[in-house]
């Protein structure tokens, strides 16, 4: 390809060839649902950075008498219809699609920005093309960056599972000084050399990011055990409490009855599914293991939605028990949370406390639910969610203290 573009430009190519890779990497870090909305926000962060780069081009080439072709505007044009359909998608919850458009979008301003390169070269001043290289540099080095910290986390992560990330971290180093020392020759205006050091560090980036992918298989394998472990807790929780919950119920035996039978089966769908998951990950299948994890949290989320459903039961029964689950989720990503500060140092005392004090009112919160004891279960539920945001609050003040220090 022709050496059309640097700076400005080059933040549109960026954006469509080296992001997008590393965001389907970084997908299998997290649950299926958090991966969607991850990848299309970062997505959609980027179609807006383009846009306003190719903005940029068209303004600065028609203000210097250049026209800009009929078919470059064209393109342009057809790239922001695609995007508005691609918001739509995105809306509606559609995210494969919406990802899939926003995609397409985005390289009909690509086309459009190779388009107009040269017309760019020509106008410039040699001063303004200069300090658009800089420009460019310096916002690459930034993304580079906090893509390394991004890897760095991974990595630590993975060590604190028994994963070796020595040689991943030891890249990790040596492209930070890389990029220190492209800071610094830009300082000394010595921007072509930069330009060079910048190229590198890209190239450096995506060896980094090869070295990590089967750390990340790793990882992920160890993960989607975790998740499904602590899933399978869930499932016994819920169920022990439904069962119990009925039990006290003043309702007809053959309501209670009727009811224990429906649930039972859900709870069964569910442990059929928890026991098809785990022998997908035994046979190393991660894609459909991951993918049938998704399908477990429906199954959950259905279970519970259909206990508050129950005609004999009071609608506030169910969603006291879906507030109980959603506080105990909120808790363990809180207890995660606290061990990786521990990991790090930080004295997580006065947090373990708080999570503690949640965990203690939950148990009350239960009990009250078997009594009969809707209205003080509601009270204790209600102290529960104050304690979570203090503990989450805290939480967020240690790890900015932790990052900084």
């Amino acid at each position: 390809m022709k050496k059309l573009l640097t700076s400005l430009m080059i933040t549109v190519l960026i954006a469509l060839t080296v992001t997008v890779p590393q965001l389907k990497t970084e997908y299998g870090l997290a649950t299926v649902e958090e991966n969607e909305q991850f990848i299309i926000d970062k997505l959609f962060d980027l179609f807006d950075r383009a846009n306003a780069t190719l903005t940029e081009i068209f303004a600065k080439l028609e203000a210097r008498g250049v026209t800009i072709p009929e078919e470059v505007l064209n393109n342009y044009d057809k790239g922001l219809a695609i995007a508005k359909g691609a918001v739509q998608l995105r809306d509606k919850g559609n995210y494969a699609e919406a990802k899939e458009k926003i995609l397409e979008a985005m390289r009909y301003l690509r086309d459009a920005t190779l388009a107009v390169g040269d017309d760019l070269r020509r106008v410039e001043k040699p001063e303004e093309r200069e300090a658009r290289i800089s420009a460019g540099i310096e916002a690459a080095i930034k993304r580079i960056q906090a893509r390394i910290e991004k890897l760095r986390e991974i990595a630590e992560a993975a060590e604190a599972r028994g994963i070796n990330a020595s040689r991943i971290m030891e890249r990790l180093g040596n492209l930070t000084e890389l990029l220190t020392r492209i800071k610094g020759k830009i300082e000394a205006g010595n921007v072509s050399e930069a330009a060079r050091e910048k190229e590198m560090s890209q190239r450096w980036f995506g060896e980094a990011m090869a070295a990590l992918k089967p750390i990340i298989e790793t990882y992920k394998a160890s993960q989607a055990e975790r998740f499904l472990n602590n899933t399978e807790m869930r499932l016994l929780r819920i169920s022990s409490r439904i069962k119990d919950i009925l039990k006290g119920l003043p309702i007809p035996e053959i309501a209670r009855n009727r009811i224990t039978q429906h649930m039972g089966r859900g709870i069964q769908t569910a442990k059929s599914r928890i026991a098809d998951v785990r022998g997908l990950l035994k046979l190393g299948r991660m894609n459909e293991a991951i993918q049938m994890l998704g399908e477990l949290r429906v199954d959950i989320v259905n279970l519970m939605r259909e206990m508050k459903q129950q005609p004999s039961v009071k609608p506030e029964i169910g969603e006291a028990l879906e507030e109980i689950d959603r506080c105990e989720i909120a808790l363990r990503v809180l207890e995660e949370r606290s061990e990786m500060l521990e990991e790090k140092g930080v004295n997580v005392t006065d947090l373990l406390t708080k999570i503690q004090e949640a965990r203690d009112l939950i148990q009350k919160a239960v009990e009250k639910l078997r009594e009969g004891e809707l209205t003080i279960a509601e009270n204790l539920l209600s102290q529960i969610e104050n304690i979570i945001e203090e503990a989450k609050s805290l939480t967020n003040q240690l790890e900015t203290h932790a990052s900084s220090s």
